[in-house]
């Protein structure tokens, strides 16, 4: 828990450093689906997609009248996927996979007008995004007619969990405690188009991709992360 604070405290930070008093605020919230591309000595694996949702602050500061803005924020973002695995041996199986994040992008803003004073704005973005992992885990629920029960991997930690003494000692047999596979710091690129109306209702689309292989070992491996989201936002 300490260290989920720590992590929080450095991405306000970071945030509160790019801000001034005479910014403009505004509160977002929006729709996010993630695809975390793995490859594995230069052959394409499978995609892993998640969907959730993002809410956040940020702030403008001009640079050039209307024209030309900085636009940085700090955002959370939830993100879930599960399955169905197939049953083998009379032993069923969904695995659950979370993934939530502390986002800082720091976005460059040009804009203009379609209506006059600000009643229709047409803008673009671009900028880095600055991201630190607070839980990258799958959750495998099992039943079955000999054993049953939940085992987690979290890929920050390399802690496992498990809801029985019968599964803690069928994990320790085959997976090794504290393996951490994945990185909690990415750095993403990206951008977007929106619009905004009446002076203060926001609506936009962006795309960012991982730049930060987020696989830890020393392998023949990457793994690197894009996310699409579509948000609203009300200026302050």
């Amino acid at each position: 828990m300490k260290s989920y604070f720590k992590l929080i405290a450095v991405a306000v930070a970071i945030f509160a450093a790019s801000i001034e008093a005479s910014a403009q605020f505004g509160v977002n919230i929006g729709y996010m689906t993630s695809n975390t591309r793995p490859a594995l000595a230069g052959i394409d694996a499978h995609n892993s997609r998640t969907n959730g949702f993002t809410v956040g602050i940020d702030s403008e500061l001009k640079l050039i009248g209307n024209f030309l803005s900085i636009q940085p924020g700090l955002y959370y973002q939830h993100l879930l996927a599960s399955e169905d695995i197939a049953e083998i041996a009379g032993l069923a199986a969904k695995n659950t996979y979370s993934d939530f994040f502390l986002a800082v992008p720091i976005h460059f803003k040009l804009g203009f007008n379609i209506i006059p004073d600000r009643m229709l704005r047409l803008y673009v973005f671009a900028g880095p995004t600055f991201e630190i992992g607070l839980k990258s885990a799958d959750k495998i629920s099992l039943s079955g007619r000999d054993i049953s029960g939940e085992v987690s991997y979290n890929y920050y930690t390399g802690e496992f969990k498990t809801s029985s003494t019968e599964l803690d000692n069928l994990v320790a047999s085959y997976f090794p405690e504290g393996e951490k596979l994945y990185g909690r710091f990415d750095v993403m690129l990206g951008g977007g188009i929106g619009l905004q109306v009446i002076k203060f209702l926001d609506i936009k689309v962006g795309y960012d991709y991982g730049l930060v292989n987020r696989f830890r070992k020393e392998m023949d491996k990457t793994v690197n992360r894009g996310q699409f989201y579509v948000g609203v936002g009300v200026r302050i």
